[in-house]
């Protein structure tokens, strides 16, 4: 049974089609989602004020990017959303947040908007689908 659905989302296209499956699930299975985004770390070393501007920036953007999905979700009849942002790598980010919410299902994109990095060590929906304790739906 599907009651909670964790959406990752990064303002790609794959992850804009996730939240549509997302949306289809939660309203068949009456289920609630949480929108997430992982932000990278604002390096210490910026020192203030730098830190805090370029922390706030970041907020900022990931919670003008969770509103819009939540907005997109409530459109589609979701009943019930939440939000949640976190600091860190994004795999590490995505399967903290499962666990803490005990989520049953984590929709992601295949690919999102990832560095070069991505290319070489893999993609953020690998690592999840290979370390997630829950089921992972990867939607193309």
């Amino acid at each position: 049974m599907i009651q909670n659905i964790l959406l990752v989302t990064d303002g790609s296209a794959p992850s804009r089609r996730a939240a549509d499956f997302a949306a289809s699930l939660a309203t068949q299975y009456h289920a609630k989602v949480t929108v997430f985004h992982a932000y990278h770390p604002v390096p210490l070393r910026l020192g203030e004020p730098y830190y805090g501007q370029a922390l706030a920036t970041l907020l900022q953007e990931a919670q003008a990017l969770v509103d819009d999905v939540v907005e997109h979700l409530r459109a589609m009849d979701v009943a019930e959303v939440d939000t949640d942002i976190l600091e860190g790598p994004a795999s590490d980010a995505i399967l903290r947040a499962a666990e803490t919410r005990k989520t049953d299902l984590i929709v992601i994109g295949a690919r999102g908007m990832s560095t070069w990095q991505g290319l070489l060590l893999g993609s953020v929906s690998m690592a999840v689908t290979q370390r997630a304790e829950c089921s992972v739906l990867v939607v193309k």
